[in-house]
């Protein structure tokens, strides 16, 4: 019985650090992680990774800062694969937007999201609405393939959207509706809400070095 009280307190207490840590949630935007709770230099402190993969998650992404802006930098020279993710209570209907910034540092040569051999991105931001069952939408920055571009994978519950394509130099700002976007690709109205955001920098398919630093994220609402 002990241990069942201890574990309802540890969930409770998640759940509410959840719910205060995101900054300026009563404002018409809110931001998710400014990393000034992290160390430059360390795994970012309020990303969580999949069980037991938090020491190869560790290879793949720090805090760094440049000109007084942190973000995560973050690259995969080993075929590591490793998403990590920030939790957070999402106001969906009152906050639809999503936006971030993001610059690819390398590339993983001859990588498309449209085949099993060759899907890696250096840059990925993922919204997945019901945790680890439902369905999920993937924003990229491509090596190979077009702006605009959508290919569905994993039996049609993960869309892939491409935001970036190619060498392009600097950072590259976006903001998505997720709920436009859920519709327009699924075809239906989201029926979860997401739990959270991931990113993933990968080249483990052609095993190819990727990189890219992400910054900005934060949720707003309607423009």
């Amino acid at each position: 019985m002990r241990s069942k009280t201890v574990l309802i307190l540890v969930s409770a207490v998640f759940l509410l650090l959840s719910a205060i840590a995101v900054k300026g949630i009563a404002g018409s935007k809110t931001t998710l992680d400014d990393l000034s709770s992290s160390k430059v230099g360390d795994f970012p402190k309020r990303w969580r990774t999949w069980p037991l993969q938090r020491g190869k998650a560790e290879q793949v992404y720090t805090v760094a800062e440049e000109g007084g802006q942190r973000f995560i930098h973050a690259r995969d020279e080993a075929d590591l694969s490793q998403q990590i993710f920030l939790n957070f209570n999402w106001p969906l209907e009152e906050k639809p937007n999503l936006s971030w910034r993001w610059r690819a540092t390398e590339l993983p040569a001859g990588a498309a999201e449209s085949n099993d051999a060759t899907n890696d991105s250096a840059c990925g931001v993922y919204v997945v609405f019901g945790k680890y069952s439902g369905h999920a939408i993937k924003y990229v920055w491509s090596s190979t393939l077009p702006v605009g571009q959508v290919v569905t994978r994993h039996g049609g519950k993960l869309k892939i959207k491409v935001m970036d394509t190619g060498s392009k130099k600097g950072w590259s700002s976006h903001t998505v509706n997720v709920i436009e976007d859920y519709k327009a690709l699924f075809n239906a109205e989201p029926d979860k809400v997401p739990s959270g955001i991931g990113i993933l920098t990968d080249g483990n398919a052609v095993h190819k070095p990727a990189g890219c630093d992400y910054t900005g994220f934060a949720i707003s609402s309607k423009e």
